[in-house]
C-alpha cells in the first residue's frame, strides 16, 4: 500500500513528492510528472519510497489501470489509494505485468470484486488472485511491441479524424463564402 498522509503532512512543501490518483491516466501514463511536493512531520519509512520499475495500481474507484514508475528521482511516495507492485522475479517484465492489469479481462475481473457504494475498493487479495498469463520473456516483449503499435495506431487515428474534421470545416466555409 502507498503512504497515508494527513493534515500538515499532506501540504508542507519540498521534501518528498507524492503520486496521487489524479496523476494517473486511464491508459497507464502519468498526466503530470511534477508530482505534489510534501514535507512530512515525521520520518518516512524508507521502504515506502518508490523505486524505478514499481507498478502503481489503484485500489479505490472504478478505473482499472496500472502505471510504471520510470523516474529515477529519490523520495517519491505513492498515495494510499494505490497498491505498489515491486518485481521480485525475473520471469516477468514489469511493463508486461502493467499491460496485463490494464486489459479488458482484468477490468472485468476487478469490477466483479469491488465493494462499496460511494467509493468502490479492492482488497489486496483480489490483486493476488488475478491470473496473470506468464509466457516466455521473448513473447512478453512481442506482446508489448504489438501493444505499443496498437496505441500508436489509435493515436494516429484520433489525429487523422481531427484533421479530417478541420479539412471538412474549411471546405464547407469556403463553399459558403463562394455561394
Amino acid at each position: 500500500m502507498g503512504a497515508t498522509l494527513r493534515g500538515r503532512d499532506a501540504t508542507r512543501p519540498d521534501s518528498c513528492r507524492l503520486i496521487q490518483i489524479s496523476d494517473l491516466g486511464n491508459d497507464g501514463t502519468f498526466r503530470n510528472e511534477d508530482f505534489t511536493r510534501i514535507e512530512p512531520n515525521e520520518p518516512i519509512n524508507p521502504s515506502l519510497y518508490l523505486r524505478q520499475g514499481d507498478i502503481l495500481f489503484p485500489n479505490r474507484g472504478t478505473r482499472t489501470t496500472a502505471a510504471i514508475l520510470t523516474h529515477t528521482a529519490d523520495n517519491i511516495l505513492a498515495g494510499a489509494q494505490f497498491f505498489v507492485l515491486t518485481r521480485k522475479s525475473t520471469k516477468v517484465i514489469p511493463e508486461y505485468l502493467a499491460w496485463t492489469l490494464r486489459t479488458t479481462e482484468a477490468s472485468r475481473f476487478f469490477a466483479s470484486r469491488r465493494k462499496g457504494t460511494l467509493v468502490q475498493t479492492l482488497q489486496r487479495f483480489h490483486l493476488e488472485e488475478f491470473p496473470v498469463p506468464l509466457p516466455s520473456l521473448a513473447v512478453q516483449r512481442k506482446i508489448l511491441e504489438l501493444a505499443d503499435l496498437e496505441r500508436e495506431a489509435r493515436l494516429l487515428e484520433i489525429r487523422l479524424a481531427a484533421l479530417r474534421a478541420t479539412h471538412l470545416e474549411e471546405s464547407l466555409l469556403n463553399a459558403a463564402r463562394q455561394a
